[in-house]
């Protein structure tokens, strides 16, 4: 896994976690499959930034605090 890939990885749990987000209501407010959240969060999926792009516009959030290098 890529520095980038870990960090979306990382952020992308901490965020939802954060927000008190499940999978489930991370998936319908941004219409990415839940499976597929799921890969990213684990970085076992490589999203295309079309997929990026759906998680900061559905969950409210900047592409610089998915990408950026976790706390």
């Amino acid at each position: 896994m890529d520095y980038l890939s870990h960090n979306i990885a990382i952020n992308l749990k901490r965020i939802r976690k954060a927000k008190a987000m499940s999978l489930d209501v991370v998936a319908e407010q941004t219409g990415v499959s839940k499976s597929m959240l799921a890969q990213i969060e684990k970085g076992t999926a490589n999203p295309s930034l079309g997929v990026l792009g759906k998680i900061t516009s559905g969950m409210r959030i900047t592409f610089q605090e998915l990408i950026a290098a976790p706390p």
